[in-house]
Formats: C-alpha cells, sequence, structure tokens
C-alpha cells in the first residue's frame, strides 16, 4: 500500500505534463496562425479568423465578412441534413486566388471555416466537431 502512494503521485505528474505540453502546443498554432504572413498580407483571413466557431450565425459572418460570392448545400443524401456552405473569393499578397469556406450546421451556427487557394492545401482555419451526431447514415 505504501508504495502505490508514489506511483500515483508520479502518475498524476505525467498527466500534468502532457496536459501542459498540449497546451503548449495548441498554444503555439494560434500563435502561429494569427502572426503567419498569410494573415498579415491577406485581410480577408484575418477577418475570417474573428468568426466564433460553434456560435456565430449567418448574420455573425455576413458582418465580418460581408455578402457571399456563393451558397449553396453540399448534402449528399437528404438536404435538410446539413446547413448551407457559403464561400467568398479573394486574393493573397501575391496576387494568387483563394476561397474562404464557411460551413454551417443543421443549426444555423457556424462549424468550420477554411481558407482554400486554387493551388495547394486547404487550410482549416477552425471547426466544431459535432458531438451529438457522431455518425453518418446513409
Amino acid at each position: 500500500m505504501n508504495t502505490r502512494i508514489p506511483l500515483i503521485m508520479i502518475g498524476m505528474l505525467g498527466l500534468t505534463a502532457f496536459s501542459a505540453a498540449q497546451d503548449t502546443e495548441t498554444a503555439s498554432l494560434v500563435t502561429w496562425l494569427c502572426s503567419s504572413p498569410v494573415v498579415a498580407q491577406d485581410p480577408q483571413t484575418s477577418q475570417a479568423l474573428k468568426i466564433q466557431v460553434g456560435t456565430a450565425t449567418h448574420e455573425d459572418v455576413t458582418r465580418l465578412l460581408g455578402k457571399p460570392w456563393r451558397a449553396n448545400n453540399d448534402a449528399d443524401c437528404d438536404a435538410t441534413q446539413y446547413g448551407e456552405v457559403w464561400e467568398y473569393l479573394g486574393a493573397d499578397g501575391g496576387g494568387r486566388p483563394f476561397r474562404i469556406h464557411v460551413a454551417f450546421g443543421k443549426d444555423g451556427k457556424v462549424s468550420l471555416v477554411a481558407r482554400i487557394p486554387q493551388r495547394g492545401k486547404a487550410l482549416v482555419l477552425a471547426y466544431a466537431a459535432d458531438a451529438a451526431d457522431g455518425e453518418h447514415h446513409h
């Protein structure tokens, strides 16, 4: 029984260190996104980073980004299953085009914000996991 206490303490210290490492990694990602040259040179992406995923509504997004270039519903099997997707056109400091992609959940709240260049990899700026609907059934 006396050996269990030190083992429990070591386990707790390990979990604390792991948790601190996770927080540091997240903080450094946020710092990188907010200080990235892409954001500094691109006002549209900077505005998109202000969208509060999980709480922002259509009105909030319109206030930040204006009227979308295109709005559609990408539901593949049931048009009421997913909310709308709004897209905005933009260009970075070098004139390379991109889209800001804002997806809304069925509840009308923003669930995903991404920056999609014409060529290259998409950058997810923010997203909210849908805890209520774990799976999609066809």
